[in-house]
């Protein structure tokens, strides 16, 4: 399979021990799905936080800390999506120099 290269240390962990040939590209759509819904929970919990009764102060507490929680539960999920991106592109380039 064209998709199968090498793959850094970070994506190399995710793919160990797969008893069959991995594709990328179905890794890229989950992960991507994944990103979604962390960002989709994110802002329900925004926007509930808005809504809320919540003292003003309190308010900005609550909202700077999921902020900050939902860059850090996300930064991950962003790095893998440019990696696998990189890799495809790879291959997509790979593939185009050996048929032309």
């Amino acid at each position: 399979m064209q998709n199968q290269q090498y793959v850094s240390p970070a994506l190399n962990r995710l793919i160990v021990g797969a008893e069959r040939p991995f594709d990328l590209h179905a890794l890229l759509q989950s992960t991507s799905r994944t990103l979604s819904n962390l960002d989709f929970e994110h802002q329900h919990e925004m926007q509930r936080v808005e809504r809320g009764r919540t003292a003003p102060a309190l308010k900005r507490q609550i909202i700077d800390t999921l902020l900050r929680r939902h860059r850090e539960r996300r930064q991950p999920y962003v790095a893998l999506i440019a990696e696998l991106q990189s890799h495809l592109s790879s291959a997509v380039s790979g593939n185009l120099q050996a048929t032309g």
